[in-house]
């Protein structure tokens, strides 16, 4: 499971400049690049600035002696991270081509050797054939910092930053049987080159098919059931094993809209994953979310989950179980607020890789976070968020708490947007 600490990574293409120079250049970035909107062609540039501390920068435990930065011996550090990118899409009669792309740049006050670039590109085509057959074609590939929250920091991490690169692939076709049934196919593949500590080459790699046949005869209803068959292995220099395995999932989901004011989505089945040098691992999973518009400016959202997962720190498996709350406040079409809350408890199994029985754990994981956001202008916004995480572990090196403040300016033209919120 994906669980960075709510930190983007990324790349700027070129160095940026000090981060009172940075933020006028990207207001004349912006200003100079006028967002293009044709009849068919849509196309939305983005410029934003940001600077966050952290409390505790690398996840430390309460009796880690604390690393040396610049400054000197401290667990905290500060970065600035710039980002620019665009957003695009052409619309060709029934057909959609889209395309993103974006890059990042985080320079840091004391680890300054940490100071990295990272980049997002994702492009694909949404096709329809009349009203029988649709589908999508998807790629994306990524560049980005694994995050401390996924392996225990050690003397070498506190000067070399560990970048992780994604390539996803996905292509979908879904068949109109008849007027209230749909028949829905997708194959997916992906490659995960993520280096840790100890373990530079380490790799993952996944394909998955998935099927789902559903129902929408009912209003505002739709139901089905969802079957998927995913296969993956880890590879790196120094394994003296390549850990295998294979997972069947079955589901039942369904989607429920009450007039406009509700939504709820749900997702409950069984998971089998078998493991060549771990033995199976099989539960009950799913995924239940439910969506409320208390008031015209008011809403709240819960979500609760289980899934089977990877650790791709110790080429093994986890189950997640997940509980998320978030509740938004528009005080007026320019100010929002979102508070929120996650909690994450994460069963990881032991694993052999090495020749060295890398033990199974406990972690729990909470994360309350407040955000706010003013949108100044139609084409600027300014974003102060904190959050505050706690993780306690049955092994307790994987035992810390920390706090992270911040505040983001971004630029974005194009096409006037509601006011949208986001944790931190």
């Amino acid at each position: 499971m994906d669980r960075r600490r709510l930190r983007d990574a990324a790349t700027l293409f070129v160095r940026a400049p000090p981060l009172a120079r940075s933020w006028s250049c990207i207001l004349i970035l912006t200003a100079g690049c006028p967002g293009v909107v044709l009849a068919q062609t849509h196309f939305t540039p983005y410029a934003d600035a940001a600077y966050e501390y952290d409390t505790n920068f690398f996840a430390l435990a309460n009796n880690v002696p604390e690393p040396v930065g610049s400054g000197g011996p401290t667990r905290s550090d500060s970065f600035e991270k710039y980002k620019a990118g665009f957003e695009a899409a052409y619309d060709w009669s029934l057909q959609e081509l889209f395309a993103d792309a974006e890059g990042r740049r985080f320079e840091y006050s004391h680890f300054t050797t940490l100071d990295h670039d990272e980049y997002l590109l994702h492009g694909g085509l949404k096709w329809k054939l009349a009203s029988v057959l649709d589908g999508v074609l998807d790629y994306q590939r990524e560049r980005s910092q694994v995050s401390y929250l996924q392996f225990n920091a050690t003397q070498l991490s506190y000067t070399q930053v560990y970048l992780q690169l994604q390539d996803t692939g996905t292509a979908s076709i879904n068949i109109q049987v008849a007027p209230e049934w749909r028949l829905e196919s997708q194959g997916k593949v992906s490659n995960l080159d993520s280096p840790r500590p100890g373990y530079p080459n380490l790799s993952l790699r996944e394909n998955s098919i998935d099927e789902g046949f559903k129902y929408g005869g009912f209003a505002n209803l739709s139901a089905g059931l969802v079957a998927e068959y995913l296969d993956g292995h880890f590879t790196s220099g120094e394994f003296i094993v390549t850990p295998k395995y294979h997972q069947t999932s079955v589901d039942f989901a369904a989607d429920y809209t009450l007039s406009g004011l509700s939504v709820f989505h749900g997702a409950i089945g069984y998971t089998n994953r078998v493991q060549e040098q771990a033995g199976n691992i099989a539960g009950l999973t799913g995924l239940i979310s439910y969506e409320r518009d208390l008031t015209g400016k008011t809403s709240v959202s819960v979500k609760v989950g289980r899934a089977i997962n990877d650790y791709v720190t110790a080429a093994a498996s986890e189950i997640d179980t997940t509980a998320e709350i978030d509740a938004v406040w528009h005080a007026s079409k320019k100010i929002g607020v979102m508070a929120g809350y996650q909690y994450l408890h994460s069963s990881i199994a032991a694993t052999d890789i090495i020749a060295v029985i890398a033990p199974a754990r406990v972690d729990r994981l909470q994360t309350p976070s407040l955000s706010i956001k003013y949108q100044a202008l139609d084409w600027l916004s300014l974003r102060p968020y904190l959050q505050y995480q706690k993780r306690q572990s049955s092994d307790s090196v994987y035992t810390f708490n920390g706090n992270t403040y911040g505040i983001e300016l971004e630029a974005r033209l194009g096409q006037p947007v509601p006011l949208t919120l986001a944790r931190p």
